[in-house]
């Protein structure tokens, strides 16, 4: 024990205060984590290289020798996405509803000492899986003019002018491809549709529609303008 004297200037007389020096024998139990910020592909990410969605996280503990656990927390203190193992390797989630650039935390704890955590920034970035492409259907050809069987001087012209086969090609589905004629199903499915004008009629225009079975809303249309041949003269 020690005994100070503190003289006050002003004061009738000195004041004696007692002052305990305690010997502290151990060290407060420190931890570290490193990198302190790291950029995480999605697990699922098209674009970028598997070895770029986890990053291996070294934790030092310093007067202890009980070592430290792993964890991922949201920036909220909820469960993290992404997980770490014992190892400190983390590995990424996968993309879902999480935003490019959600943040993450990796963090360090000290067995011996709980209330002693480190903590480590984790980026997620990327798109996730590759897009589904839209199914689509395209026919050819697009616009065709075609002469009634009969009527006028239809006779003249040459049958392969009143009929036109269609072709519809479908991409990215499986689906096959049904026709219709100025929305009437034809009862034709696959890649090929021949169609014949009727025998007669006036000027009119007939949408050939090649669209993808058991998905309406996919389709392609062709116009086809039906005429009336006038032979000059006769």
């Amino acid at each position: 024990m020690t005994r100070h004297h503190h003289h006050h200037p002003g004061r009738r007389h000195d004041v004696i205060t007692d002052v305990h020096h305690q010997i502290v024998c151990r060290h407060q139990v420190e931890i570290e984590v490193w990198p302190p910020r790291a950029e995480v592909h999605f697990r699922d990410d098209w674009t970028a290289d598997p070895a770029t969605a986890q990053v291996r996280f070294e934790a030092q503990v310093y007067n202890s020798s009980q070592g430290h656990t792993w964890e991922t927390h949201d920036i909220n203190g909820g469960p993290g996405q992404g997980t770490i193992d014992a190892s400190g390797l983390y590995r990424s989630p996968p993309k879902g509803a999480l935003a490019s650039g959600t943040t993450e935390l990796v963090v360090a704890t000290s067995r011996e000492n709980p209330l002693r955590k480190a903590f480590a920034w984790v980026t997620l970035v990327g798109l996730g899986p590759r897009p589904v492409q839209a199914a689509e259907v395209a026919v050819f050809p697009r616009r065709v003019n075609l002469y009634y069987r009969n009527g006028a001087n239809n006779n003249l012209i040459d049958d392969c002018n009143k009929q036109r086969q269609f072709e519809a090609t479908a991409f990215n589905t499986g689906a096959q491809v049904e026709w219709l004629v100025n929305g009437v199903l034809q009862g034709v499915v696959g890649p090929w549709f021949l169609y014949q004008t009727p025998a007669s009629g006036g000027s009119a225009v007939v949408t050939v529609r090649a669209r993808l079975q058991g998905n309406p809303g996919v389709f392609a249309d062709a116009k086809v303008s039906q005429l009336n041949y006038d032979w000059p003269g006769v």
